[in-house]
């Protein structure tokens, strides 16, 4: 190799030491806000309370309080967090959907609270 080429060669080095690797890139996720989930009419659940999906609530950072956003209206709920049922399913007392104007497998959007 001539001299010029090795000069080439490091400079390239240099260039491409700059771009991160693919498997760094992969790591970063934004955290989902909001999610579109179908609610459920569960005679069992209490008034004022949903039943989240565990995966769900780890994607939205959902914790104690939950919000559900139908016809641009907003209702805030306490969350009850359960591992094994359905994950684009959140179950709600019949008489607060009725109250938000809902029928069973309603879709409605799902945010945690601020």
């Amino acid at each position: 190799m001539s001299e010029e080429e090795k000069r080439k060669q490091e400079e390239l080095k240099k260039a491409l030491s700059v771009i991160p690797p693919p498997s760094a890139l992969r790591g970063e996720r934004k955290q989902i806000l909001e999610k579109r989930v179908k609610l459920r009419k569960r005679p069992d659940v209490n008034q004022g309370v949903v039943i989240v999906p565990e995966k769900t609530a780890k994607e939205l950072g959902i914790q104690d309080k939950a919000e559900i956003s139908v016809k641009g209206k907003r209702h805030v709920f306490e969350v009850v967090i359960l591992d094994k049922m359905p994950e684009h399913e959140v179950w709600a007392n019949p008489a607060d959907m009725e109250v938000m104007g809902l029928e069973d497998n309603s879709t409605v959007t799902l945010r945690a609270t601020k």
